[in-house]
């Protein structure tokens, strides 16, 4: 324990020495050392735990109101701890090639290194203190430093009010989740999470209200849908390694939290598993539609984020039932699936937003409209995204097919005790593999279009690949994602004593079935891998031996650019079967001339339907207010009327909570 005290201790001096040194290079060398030397100390302070050892545990003495701040590390908060912090590095170490631009401008990089190292601080007090209180603070840290991070070129009216988006949204969810601290504590005068547990473990409607409280406040933190209308905006404004951190690893804390108080609640009610298993699948579903239609590759991205903690998700939901059934084999398949993909998706996510990144700092634009070549330009880049959109299709063999693997095995156990609720389990895995398709469907339109073909825009210029700071993360994220689906057994490892905590009471668990379920498909996972090897080997020796002609033209003497498909005509078709979901804004203009004197253009653009509507309703209230005061007289004796009203009826509230 004392290395994980030690390394948060670590991060706050090196966030210090980044805002008072004078050069970027150093202030740089210093963040990149204090996050190293504190991630050692705290991966050296859980590596027994991950492996299935006791819990690290300690109390340390405070003042009022905290009192006594106790503090665990159990197998949960190890398997968070154990990958935030690395990607954190890594997208430190990525922040110092993307960000080179600006530093070289002569601007001050300490306060964003500093606030990385507030990121990696805040993931040491969320996932592993044990007082309400002091978990809000962790939480209110995450979301600060990651808005302050947001907005690095607040200079950009977008970017600023993606950010206090972002803001807002964030601290709606913590007043939802104050709500339901104060609500436990009404009950039992504590701010303890195992007081809280104690709770939490007795069957009450108060019970019922703390868990759609909490599953609120946690659904806001990780973008479920329908919260999820910051997540895009965000993405699409922040650094590409903000982005990453803020999809893959950030907002993951909101899982944390809710995983955290379902260990917490101990068996829960049948009502709470099929909430989350269909909220869930509303979120998987719309957000792979909304990924379906994007023309910014990082708003793309961003709405994949939300599909995929809709299908982690649904693994979860999966679970609640397992539990409330008393079904090992669905409290194993739903919370392994829902876990591991958590550890996957920040994998190849990271990854992805990473290429996306590069794909802007090389040719300044992510617009897919625009794009076009990149693979020829930028083949390292190339690869890298292609990798991750693979692994995020839920394709083998590569890791992201493995952990929905689990969650399909989950919904087509047939261990549901009923007819109707195994009907419902099979629907919804047949709308996760409809899922599947639609992902399958954005990442073929992303790579097709913004990596094959030319440039569709003549002012796009990519000349050149990202520099080794930039590509060395793609790397290391590339390299676990193949890692893990060659060899899902490994990752399976990582998350055993995880999911171990997840019990029934008086039934014995084996996780072994696990196991057995994904050798064989780990066998066919290797033989497509080699046979893709042997293919590409092929392929690439065939290229060098071919010769270049001019192909068939289709009768088109001079074919150019604007010739190819675009974004928008690539999934048209699809958009327009969906389109009460998908409402598009098109922007045009055409001339009526016979010989126009300049060329026209038509433009069209996805929006939020979820959004659109928020900001309809908030512009109906502010039209509502306005009339209402308009109808109000201007006279000083209505306005005394008015008040003395308004602090007789605050006396009567106030005597009968006294009473």
């Amino acid at each position: 324990m004392h290395y994980l005290l030690i390394g948060g201790l670590v991060f706050i001096l090196g966030a210090a020495l980044s805002l008072s040194l004078r050069h970027n290079a150093h202030r740089a060398a210093v963040a990149l050392t204090s996050q190293a030397l504190a991630t050692l100390l705290v991966l050296w302070a859980i590596a027994p735990v991950l492996a299935g050892g006791p819990g690290l545990v300690a109390e340390l003495p405070w003042s009022f109101p905290v009192e006594t701040i106790r503090v665990r590390v159990d197998a949960l908060s190890a398997f968070f701890l154990a990958w935030s912090l690395p990607m954190t590095f890594l997208g430190s170490v990525y922040a110092v090639g993307y960000l080179r631009p600006s530093f070289d401008t002569g601007r001050n990089g300490g306060p964003h290194f500093a606030l990385l190292n507030m990121v990696g601080l805040s993931f040491i007090i969320v996932y592993s203190v044990q007082n309400a209180l002091v978990f809000l603070l962790g939480w209110e840290v995450a979301a600060i430093s990651a808005w302050l991070l947001v907005i690095w070129e607040y200079q950009n009216q977008k970017i600023r009010f993606a950010g206090f988006n972002y803001l807002v949204s964030t601290h709606v969810g913590l007043f939802i989740l104050v709500a339901a601290f104060m609500l436990m504590h009404s009950q039992t005068r504590s701010m303890d999470f195992d007081a809280f547990g104690a709770f939490l473990a007795k069957r009450s409607r108060l019970r019922s209200v703390a868990f759609l409280l909490l599953a609120a406040s946690c659904a806001l933190k990780s973008a479920f849908f329908p919260f999820h209308t910051w997540l895009p905006r965000a993405h699409s404004a922040a650094p590409a390694h903000v982005s990453a951190l803020m999809s893959g690893v950030i907002h993951k804390a909101g899982l944390f939290g809710f995983l955290r108080f379902t260990l917490l609640m101990g068996r829960p009610e049948e009502w709470m598993g099929w909430c989350v298993l269909g909220f869930a699948c509303l979120s998987a579903l719309f957000g792979v539609l909304y990924t379906s239609v994007q023309r910014d590759l990082k708003r793309l991205l961003g709405y994949s984020s939300t599909e995929n903690v809709g299908i982690a998700g649904i693994g979860f939901g999966i679970g609640y039932l397992g539990l409330s059934w008393g079904k090992p084999a669905l409290v194993l398949a739903g919370f392994g699936g829902g876990i591991l993909h958590l550890f996957n998706h920040a994998l190849f996510k990271c990854l992805l937003f990473y290429a996306a990144g590069a794909v802007y700092r090389i040719a300044h634009t992510v617009d897919i409209e625009r794009l076009g070549g990149l693979a020829r330009a930028m083949p390292r880049t190339a690869v890298m995204f292609m990798i991750g959109g693979i692994a995020m299709c839920a394709l083998p063999p590569l890791n992201g097919f493995f952990s929905e693997f689990l969650i399909y095995a989950g919904l087509l156990s047939g261990a549901a005790p009923s007819a109707l609720a195994t009907i419902a389990l099979v629907g919804a895995a047949a709308l996760l593999a409809f899922v599947g398709a639609v992902s399958a469907l954005s990442m073929t339109r992303a790579i097709g279009v913004a990596f094959l073909g030319k440039p569709r825009d003549a002012r796009v210029h990519a000349q050149g690949d990202a520099p080794w700071t930039m590509l060395l993360p793609m790397a290391v994220h590339a390299a676990g994602v193949v890692l893990l689906g060659l060899f899902p057994i490994i990752g399976l490892s990582f998350v055993r004593s995880t999911i171990s905590l997840f019990r029934i009471d008086g039934i014995a668990f084996d996780d072994s079935d696990l196991t057995k379920a994904l050798v064989p498909v780990q066998l066919v996972s290797r033989v497509l891998a080699v046979g893709i090897a042997i293919f590409c080997a092929v392929g690439w020796l065939a290229g060098r031996r071919a010769r270049r002609v001019v192909t068939w033209g289709c009768g088109y003497a001079a074919p150019n650019a604007r010739m190819q498909t675009t974004g928008s005509s690539f999934s048209a078709q699809f958009a327009l079967i969906f389109e009460a979901f998908l409402p598009q804004l098109r922007r045009e203009r055409l001339s009526t001339k016979a010989f126009p004197p300049d060329r026209g253009h038509v433009s069209t653009h996805h929006i939020d339907a979820v959004e659109r509507r928020m900001f309809e309703v908030i512009g109906q209230g502010e039209e509502f207010v306005t009339k209402t005061s308009e109808r109000i007289p201007e006279q000083p004796r209505f306005a005394f009327a008015a008040a003395l009203v308004l602090l007789v009826t605050i006396v009567a509230v106030l005597i009968g909570a006294g009473r």
